[in-house]
C-alpha cells in the first residue's frame, strides 16, 4: 500500500505541474499577441519634412515622401500610385513647394477625409528675388508676387522651429490620446534645432568674406539667419544670359570667390563655366537631404572653409 500511496501521489503531481506549465505558456501567449498600437499614416512633400515628422511623432507614425530623392520640388509630378496610396492617408502635410500649387486641389480630391496641415502656417516668406521692372512700371501682379515668394524655409532653423509646432497640433488633431508623447518630442526636437542653430553660428563666426554664389537660390533663409549674401546664378526658374554670365564672372572675381555651390538636382554646367573663369570649383550642396540636421551642420562646416580663404 505505500508503494501504490507514493505512485499515485507522483502522479498528481506530475499532473498539477503539466497543468501549471501549460496555463503559465497561455499566460505568456496572450501577453505576446496584444496588438501594436495603430499608427498615423502621414504623407509629407519633401525629405527634410519627414525628418521633422519622425522626430515630433517617432513611433507613432508612418511617413510617406512624396518628391523622390534626386528629383526637383518644383517641377515635381506624382506617381498614380503615391496618388493612389493617399487614399490611406490620415494627414498630409504641406510646405510651399512650387508642386504643391499645381497637386493640391488633385491631392485633396484623392481623399477628402485627410486632414491637410499647413507647416508654413505663420511664416513670412521673403522674395527670392526683386520685381522686375518693365520702363518705369512695377510688376503687381498677385499670382507674380506669389511663384517669387522662396519656399526654402525648411533651410532656417528657426523657421523649422514655427513649422514643428504646426506638425505638432496636426498631430495631436489626428491622435489626441497620444498628445502628451507629442508634446514630449516636440520639446526635445526644439532643444535639438537651439543647439543646432550655436553650433551653425559658430561655425561660421570668424569668415570674413560671407558671399557664396550658387546655382539655384535655396539658400535665402539660411543666409539671412547667419549674416551671409547669397548670390544665385539662377533667377525665378531662368538661366543667364552670355551678359549675365559675364557680370557673374566679373562680380566673383571682384569679390575673391573660389567656390560656386551647386545642387544635384539641377544641371551644373552654368556653374562649372564660372568656377573655370575665376579659376576656383565646384562644391555641391544639398538643401533636400534626408538628415536635416546633419546636413546643415555640415553645410555650415563647408561654408567655414570655404568662405575663409
Amino acid at each position: 500500500m505505500n508503494q501504490l500511496q507514493t505512485s499515485l501521489l507522483s502522479f498528481a503531481l506530475g499532473v498539477g505541474l503539466l497543468t501549471g506549465c501549460t496555463s503559465n505558456t497561455s499566460n505568456s501567449t496572450n501577453q505576446t499577441e496584444t496588438p501594436a498600437p495603430q499608427t498615423v499614416d502621414v504623407t509629407v512633400s519633401i525629405l527634410p519634412q519627414e525628418y521633422f515628422v519622425k522626430k515630433i511623432g517617432g513611433d507613432l507614425v508612418d511617413v510617406n515622401v512624396m518628391v523622390e530623392p534626386g528629383s526637383e520640388p518644383a517641377t515635381y509630378e506624382p506617381k498614380p500610385q503615391q496618388l493612389k496610396a493617399l487614399n490611406d492617408a490620415e494627414a498630409y502635410i504641406s510646405i510651399g513647394v512650387p508642386f504643391e500649387n499645381a497637386w493640391m486641389d488633385k491631392i485633396v480630391g484623392v481623399n477628402s477625409n485627410m486632414l491637410i496641415i499647413d507647416s508654413a502656417q505663420g511664416i513670412e516668406k521673403m522674395e527670392m528675388v526683386e520685381h522686375h521692372h518693365h520702363g518705369e512700371e512695377e510688376v503687381h501682379d498677385h499670382e507674380q508676387i506669389e511663384e517669387t515668394l522662396d519656399p526654402h524655409i525648411w533651410l532656417s532653423p528657426q523657421l523649422v522651429k514655427l513649422q514643428a509646432e504646426n506638425i505638432y497640433q496636426g498631430l495631436v488633431q489626428i491622435d489626441p490620446d497620444n498628445e502628451a508623447e507629442y508634446k514630449t518630442n516636440l520639446a526635445e526636437f526644439l532643444e535639438e534645432i537651439d543647439r543646432l542653430d550655436q553650433q551653425i553660428r559658430q561655425n561660421l563666426a570668424g569668415i570674413e568674406n560671407r558671399k557664396f554664389i550658387v546655382f539655384h537660390p535655396a539658400w535665402g533663409y539660411f543666409a539671412d539667419n547667419y549674416n551671409l549674401t547669397q548670390i544665385p546664378i539662377e533667377v525665378e526658374g531662368q538661366e543667364p544670359s552670355a551678359s549675365e554670365l559675364a557680370t557673374l564672372i566679373k562680380e566673383a572675381k571682384e569679390e575673391n570667390i573660389k567656390v560656386i555651390f551647386a545642387q544635384y538636382q539641377f544641371n551644373s554646367q552654368d556653374a562649372q563655366t564660372i568656377a573655370q573663369e575665376i579659376e576656383g570649383e565646384v562644391v555641391f550642396i544639398d538643401p533636400l537631404a534626408a538628415n536635416w540636421s546633419d546636413n546643415l551642420l555640415q553645410v555650415s562646416e563647408t561654408f567655414a572653409r570655404v568662405l575663409e580663404k
